[in-house]
């Protein structure tokens, strides 16, 4: 199956990170197994990090719902997660340059979808995805605790039950 039928069809964050470990392994040639994924309330101008040296990816919870509640159209979400994750892929490789990774997402997303794809607007400018308009965070309500996403990354687990 093609990777833009795949992302099209994921339906969790397992599916869709299995299609950001397949390209970034055609791509670049690069694998990586036993990463985690946390959603967390952070700051509106983060969306997603890795620290370095860590097995865990963190993705905005507020900004990953703001996307959910502006669109139901499933293409969109799925290619703005894949895009967050492919990003804090990369990182996790020990790429630390952010302007070197945000190139090597973008080229990666053209060579696999082309620039027509949600993921290319996902990978240029995350927060216009929604045809152009910018996603709206809405109010600061107080933080909650992060959330470990379970079933993240099993085809590299498959012992854990």
């Amino acid at each position: 199956m093609m990777y833009a039928e795949r992302l099209e069809k994921a339906n969790s964050f397992d599916e869709i990170f299995s299609v950001v470990k397949s390209v970034v392994a055609k791509k670049l040639g690069l694998h990586r197994a036993g990463l985690s994924l946390v959603l967390a309330d952070l700051p509106p101008n983060i969306l997603a990090l890795h620290e370095m040296g860590s097995n865990t990816i963190v993705m905005n919870r507020k900004t990953l719902e703001a996307i959910s509640v502006q669109t139901e159209d499933k293409v969109v979400r799925n290619s703005y997660i894949f895009v967050i994750l492919l990003h804090e892929y990369l990182h996790s490789f020990g790429f630390t340059d952010e302007r070197k990774v945000r190139e090597m997402v973008a080229n990666v997303v053209v060579s696999t979808f082309g620039r027509e794809h949600p993921a290319y607007t996902a990978a240029v400018n995350p927060l216009t995805l929604l045809d152009g308009k910018q996603i709206h965070l809405g109010s600061l309500s107080p933080p909650r605790p992060p959330t470990i996403v379970r079933d993240f990354d099993r085809e590299s687990t498959p012992y854990i039950g």
